[in-house]
């Protein structure tokens, strides 16, 4: 079953990318995906998304909140996920004031994408 949504995925390991890649095509979404900040910025300029999984840790000086704030600025209001191998208080109070859905640790188990995807799709509290 085709699903009409498009899903950006950033992320600078390769693994992270084809790992929720294969799990979100499995499921119908369009997935795309960013290794870096600088690729993330090409492909939000020339193109719609529904909803934006971003790493923390980008490499390069720039994180998953640069990649946010960009998105908002190309108008790209869909939710966003932070995932990240490394979290941290600052980094978490920085991606809720920036009004990310829900900012989950690595691994990224496949039932938390999954559900977290739909809840993020469908507009649910990720917190319930």
């Amino acid at each position: 079953m085709k699903n009409k949504h498009r899903i950006l995925v950033v992320d600078d390991e390769e693994s992270i990318r084809f790992t929720l890649e294969c799990f979100l095509t499995e499921e119908g979404y369009e997935v795309v995906t960013a290794k870096s900040y600088s690729e993330a910025k090409e492909i939000i300029d020339t193109g719609a998304f529904d909803m934006i999984y971003a790493d923390i840790i980008l490499g390069g000086g720039k994180t998953g909140l640069d990649v946010i704030r960009e998105a908002r600025e190309k108008g790209i209001t869909g939710p966003v996920v932070i995932i990240t191998g490394a979290p941290t208080v600052e980094t978490a109070v920085e991606a809720a004031r920036l009004g990310v859905f829900d900012y989950i640790p690595k691994p990224v188990l496949w039932e938390t994408l999954i559900q977290t995807t739909k809840a993020a799709l469908e507009g649910a509290d990720p917190y319930r």
